[in-house]
């Protein structure tokens, strides 16, 4: 990607990302919030960024897990720059720029883009189906009908996908198609190529055990949302907490369908608007605690991969690494 298209996108983000957060503070009365969140005990933030971290971690662990499975010879040092500076990827539309992971794994490594984008795909079904299952603990006891259908629609979509990737007639039927087409034909052979690695990737084998890995990084971000909330006021114990973790968990759902940078608009009003309906926040309270969240998860990642960006910006050029073989370990 072109960085300096990129810094356009950042830039229309940060605006939109502008525009939510004044819509937020002024639901949630700007001299209510700021009061509360004087008031929060700042010495839970390193838990909360933590957790996040936990999040990243495992993430990375699956990316590279998935890497291998495909046999890409790259070192994990390489493979952890290119998901750091990924992060910032997150302010494009729907994350579609977490796409260009394919290009610096190929920058570095030479492997396929239409392979490796195959990973970012198994990447996005799977943490999507782990935060579906996580937010199902809390579905039943809301009465929001558009989250409810949110996480319906979203788990369909994925289904749907891995299910059609499975059906290897259907899809050599659809590629073959594809080789007639005078548009598509350029790309078939990609196509193919994609395809195949999909269908290696989604597998039961590798998609349950990715799942599982989704279920604990999402679940430790969840944990870090239940921090937050008692850092409001809201009583501790085990049934606060998977209800922490579900509403966050629904949040990101509603924020992944809404496809907006980073799922602005869409995450905050969710967080805020389970934050009171599930657990019993104010509305300043809800507001605040949705800022808070955020910026220990969204503008965390982003702070991330603006200094991976800054450490290794040669990833994200357009040539191939003359150094490869030196880099791969």
């Amino acid at each position: 990607m072109d960085r300096k298209r990129l810094g356009i996108q950042l830039l229309w983000s940060l605006l939109l990302a502008l525009l939510v957060y004044i819509a937020l503070i002024l639901y949630g009365d700007w001299r209510q919030l700021t009061t509360l969140l004087a008031g929060f005990p700042w010495i839970w933030l390193p838990p909360v960024l933590g957790l996040t971290l936990v999040n990243f971690g495992v993430r990375l662990l699956k990316w590279h897990w998935y890497l291998r499975l495909i046999r890409t010879p790259i070192s994990f040092g390489q493979s952890a720059r290119i998901y750091g500076i990924s992060f910032l990827m997150m302010m494009t539309p729907g994350k579609v720029g977490e796409f260009v992971r394919a290009f610096m794994v190929r920058n570095v490594s030479g492997a396929p883009v239409s392979v490796v984008a195959s990973v970012v795909l198994a990447e996005r079904m799977t943490d999507g189906l782990a935060m579906i299952l996580l937010a199902g603990i809390g579905l039943l006891a809301i009465d929001d009908e558009t989250i409810r259908l949110a996480a319906v629609a979203a788990l369909l979509v994925i289904a749907a996908i891995i299910v059609a990737i499975q059906i290897r007639p259907l899809a050599h039927w659809f590629l073959a198609l594809g080789h007639r087409i005078p548009f598509v034909n350029r790309f078939a052979d990609k196509l193919a190529a994609f395809y195949e690695s999909s269908y290696f990737l989604l597998q039961p084998k590798y998609l349950i055990a990715s799942v599982l890995i989704g279920l604990v990084s999402w679940a430790s971000q969840g944990f870090a949302f239940y921090l937050v909330m008692l850092g409001f006021g809201v009583a501790p114990g085990f049934d606060t907490m998977l209800t922490s973790v579900s509403a966050f968990n629904m949040s990101s759902v509603v924020g992944a369908v809404v496809a907006t940078p980073g799922g602005l608009g869409g995450v905050e009003s969710s967080l805020a608007a389970l934050s009171i309906q599930l657990l019993g926040l104010s509305r300043p309270a809800a507001a605040a605690a949705a800022l808070l969240i955020r910026f220990a998860t969204l503008w965390f990642g982003v702070a991330i991969g603006l200094l991976c960006l800054a450490l290794w910006p040669h990833l994200l050029t357009t040539q191939k690494n003359p150094n490869v073989e030196e880099q791969v370990v």
